[in-house]
């Protein structure tokens, strides 16, 4: 009687410590999400006090992914070997003092370095939340909190928007951050004292060299490109929405701070909804075809903007939106790779995923601001620039769906 009460205590013990450690790392995932999307909201302002060009603008907001893609690989190591706690908590007490240079940051030289930073912090939050979860839960549980961490953490990108335009208009963008460096702080020592959890012990035993070796393989099996092109397509809309959609509304129909910044919290509103609607599709037909079917849709708003990029606000916004929710596909694709990668690598797997997505957002966010500078230099209208990069955006996904149809949903049985 008394070890089966010790054994009820213990598990009760142990799933109040996974829920509070998913809690603590959702908080810090709806940080990561304010920081992948703020620069779109004040992006004309830091144009102004740092003195950027669209091309020196499209660098400054590429240099968080870019740090972001470069760690995925590394932190799922560390995932592998140590667990999701300690190495999440170190690179957020990276992202603390990011986040303060951020808000005293003098120039751009600075102010990309921190970006930096913050890149380096927010890198690990969303994958190591799959990978506590993944660790912790069952399939079933672990799709669910997936899904559901994955729509808190737009929370965040809501706060990116209306809050900080309404900020940055009447005290400034400073101030406005400085909030959002406090609360680097509490997250990073929230992880630090409860996310606690051990990676795979043949993981901890092989050396260092030989999982790098390992995770190099990782990209020669095969299933895992046909993943691989949507993982960059995904940025292709995020990418937009979290650098230009502020200054595509600034540019083309004159918003101002306050404003840009409610147009664009309706994006985050159809990312929320979206991650909610995307799991009942999952379930009224399948994961691959869910994913399949949002891609077209999310197309099908490229397409509209490309070629009525000034047709009006409210469209703008609504293609727009629909645009930027293929990267709520986010978590479903996680998921579909999970499925083909061996426990003891999924770590690394789901980091050389990421390395893709983060990748593709930097690239994407340089990218279109060099297709904004060449506008610039040879004075095409504002529109026919930005329906440029919609295009651009609309090639990238349209591209990725075609490996994706040939995607396993399960490992493929090894040969005999």
């Amino acid at each position: 009687m008394n070890t089966t009460f010790q054994q009820e205590s213990t598990a009760a013990a142990a799933e109040t410590n996974t829920s509070r450690g998913i809690a603590l790392l959702t908080f810090a995932f709806i940080l990561s999400q304010f920081y992948r999307s703020c620069l779109a909201v004040i992006a004309p302002e830091l144009q102004h006090d740092f003195g950027l060009s669209p091309a020196g603008f499209g660098a400054l907001s590429s240099c968080f992914f870019l740090a972001f893609a470069v760690a995925q690989i590394p932190v799922g190591i560390a995932f592998d070997r140590y667990g999701v706690g300690r190495p999440t908590a170190v690179l957020l007490g990276v992202g603390a003092v990011s986040a303060i240079g951020f808000v005293v940051a003098p120039n751009a030289g600075m102010a990309m370095l921190v970006q930096m930073g913050l890149g380096l912090a927010c890198a690990p939050v969303f994958m190591g939340l799959l990978h506590y979860a993944s660790e912790q839960l069952s399939e079933r549980q672990y799709m669910r909190v997936g899904s559901r961490s994955n729509a808190l953490g737009m929370i965040g990108a809501l706060c990116a928007t209306a809050p900080l335009g309404w900020a940055s208009q009447h005290v400034g963008w400073r101030p406005a951050m400085a909030l959002a460096a406090v609360c680097m702080v509490v997250a990073c020592y929230g992880v630090w004292r409860f996310v606690r959890d051990d990676g795979h012990e043949q993981a901890r035993q092989a050396p260092m060299s030989a999982m790098l070796v390992e995770s190099g393989k990782l990209l020669g099996y095969w299933p895992l490109w046909t993943l691989i092109p949507l993982c960059v397509a995904m940025s292709a809309g995020t990418g937009f929405r979290n650098a230009w959609s502020g200054p595509y509304l600034a540019d083309v129909f004159g918003l101002q701070a306050g404003t840009r910044g409610m147009a664009l919290m309706l994006l985050s509103l159809a990312g929320f909804l979206t991650a909610f609607a995307l799991p009942v599709l999952v379930r009224r037909s399948s994961l691959k075809a869910a994913i399949g079917i949002w891609g077209c849709l999310a197309t099908a708003g490229g397409i509209a903007l490309t070629i009525w990029p000034d047709a009006g606000v409210a469209s703008g916004v609504g293609m727009m939106a629909l645009l930027s929710t293929i990267g709520m596909l986010h978590p479903l694709v996680m998921a579909q790779g999970r499925a083909l990668i061996p426990a003891p690598a999924r770590g690394r797997g789901l980091g050389l995923l990421n390395t893709f997505v983060f990748l593709g957002s930097a690239l994407t966010s340089w990218g279109f601001g060099l297709i904004a500078n060449v506008g610039h230099l040879r004075d095409w209208p504002v529109a026919h620039t930005y329906s440029a990069i919609f295009l651009s955006a609309v090639v990238v996904v349209a591209l990725s769906l075609v490996p994706y149809y040939f995607s396993p949903i399960s490992a493929p049985a090894p040969r005999r």
